[in-house]
């Protein structure tokens, strides 16, 4: 069972596009990413690149959890989202804990 971190922002999602956090508690395995390109300039990886650096200004941290509680609505990353994010650099690679990756950390040129 994940454990979900509060963060005192409303998700909304990107206006045409699916979600860059999604209604899942399934863990994320770090090797399964499989992206080794960064995503194409879209609307909605900008997007959840702009949600981590607030939810980091938020929780004070580089380190952001993946399984998220938007003021009630519990989500977790995208893991595509993740992957293009490390392939750009946005991300460091991420490590798997106990029960996958747990969270994720800003590189420092995104801070």
């Amino acid at each position: 069972m994940p454990e979900w971190t509060a963060v005192p922002l409303d998700y909304e999602p990107v206006s045409g596009q699916s979600d860059v956090f999604v209604k899942a508690s399934s863990p994320i395995d770090a090797d399964s990413l499989g992206k080794t390109t960064p995503a194409p300039t879209t609307p909605r990886q900008a997007y959840f690149h702009e949600y981590l650096k607030r939810i980091s200004w938020h929780l004070g941290s580089p380190s952001i959890p993946i399984f998220l509680d938007f003021n009630g609505d519990r989500r977790r990353m995208d893991k595509g989202c993740i992957g293009h994010a490390v392939a750009a650099g946005v991300l460091k690679p991420p490590v798997n804990g106990p029960d996958g990756i747990s969270q994720i950390e800003l590189a420092e040129s995104h801070i």
